[in-house]
Order: C-alpha cells, then structure tokens, then sequence
C-alpha cells in the first residue's frame, strides 16, 4: 500500500510503501506525478519503504509503465529502506530515469530528505 506523505508539496511527491503493492496504489500516485510535471517541469520522489509484502502483477506492470511514462520527467528520487534486496531493486529502477537515483537506510532518513529537497 501507498501512503502520501506530508512532505509532499509542488515538485516533490513522497511516498511510504507498507504490505502489499496493487495498481490502485498507482492510481493514487500516478495524478500526483502527472500535476507535478505539468506544473514544474520535474518531478522528485521521495520513497520510504516501510515494508513490502509483494507486488502483484498489474501494479509490477504499472510501476514500469510509470518509469518509461516519465523517464525525462524524474530530476531525483530517493529511495529509503532497510536490506539488500532493497537497495538492489532500487538499483535496477536507475536505468529508466534520466535523473538521480540514491538509496538511502533507515538510519540516513534525514538526510535522504535533505538530499531530495535541493
């Protein structure tokens, strides 16, 4: 599931991913990008991922869909999370955005927050 997140504003959209990951999760976030690029150009994202319990099939295809959608549109994201497997995922995402990519953990949570705000 997708939560916004307060530190969402203008071009930032932040995000915590907790359980399981469906398309409706992409149907919340989706518009927010869509507003975000229309009316800045760029968009940041800002990811937490609290816990992920899968991904189903429709939201895996969406989240993809979302990367090719907006390859030029990403200027950064930040990914935060706890192990490996983490930070290996959010390494393969790196290849479909133009912008930076960096993992962050848990315990770098400020300055994941810092780094994506400049």
């Amino acid at each position: 599931m997708f939560k916004v997140l307060d530190l969402t504003y203008n071009d930032l959209i932040a995000v915590e991913i907790d359980g399981q990951i469906k398309k409706e999760d992409y149907d919340k976030v989706n518009p927010l990008i869509e507003k975000a690029v229309k009316e800045h150009g760029k968009v940041k994202l800002y990811l937490y991922i609290a816990k992920i319990e899968g991904i189903d099939a429709k939201a895996f295809l969406e989240d993809v869909k979302t990367y090719f959608r907006h390859f030029n549109d990403m200027e950064k994201i930040a990914v935060v999370g706890d192990n490996d497997w983490q930070k290996f995922w959010s390494n393969l995402a790196g290849p479909f955005v133009s912008g930076k990519l960096n993992y962050f953990n848990k315990s770098e949570t400020a300055e994941a927050q810092i780094w994506i705000r400049q």
